[in-house]
């Protein structure tokens, strides 16, 4: 994938993400929070039984979680997609190493907290965050050479 189309990707990405942290952030807000309970109930399986009131712990925590993946997003757009059209490697590296690490601390306290379900809708957030970089191809990589075969 060419850098720009990685780099645009990428935002588009993180615009999904920023919109559910956005809608995550709602749970504290109990007159306006019914997007929030859905969102949970349907990150934790079966969809359904999720509590119509929501307690203390769950409302902080959701709230401390969407600041922090509405934060992650907004590096993502306005850092990491501009360091995937320059090329800049460190940046990309680091963002690499940043996200598997959030990947494997959510998830494993996701599992140990009986929610796999999270776990198993990281995996899609994580392979949707990673493919822009990973898939970059710069200079000669991201060119199709159409003179291959006619040299003499």
């Amino acid at each position: 994938m060419t850098p720009q189309n990685s780099a645009k990707f990428m935002r588009i990405v993180s615009y999904l993400l920023i919109a559910l942290s956005l809608t995550w952030g709602l749970a504290p807000f109990e007159s306006i929070n019914l997007p929030a309970l859905v969102l949970l109930d349907v990150l934790d399986w079966p969809f359904g039984d999720a509590p119509s009131v929501l307690d203390k712990a769950t409302m902080w925590l959701s709230a401390v979680g969407a600041g922090l993946l509405l934060g992650l997003s907004i590096f993502f757009l306005g850092i990491v997609a501009p360091a995937i059209e320059r090329g800049d490697k460190q940046i990309i590296k680091v963002a690499t190493w940043a996200i598997s690490m959030w990947f494997v601390v959510d998830s494993a306290g996701s599992i140990a907290a009986g929610v796999t379900s999270n776990a198993v809708f990281n995996t899609f957030y994580l392979m949707a965050i990673l493919y822009p970089m990973l898939a970059v191809k710069y200079g000669q990589q991201a060119t199709i050479k159409i003179t291959k075969g006619l040299e003499t």
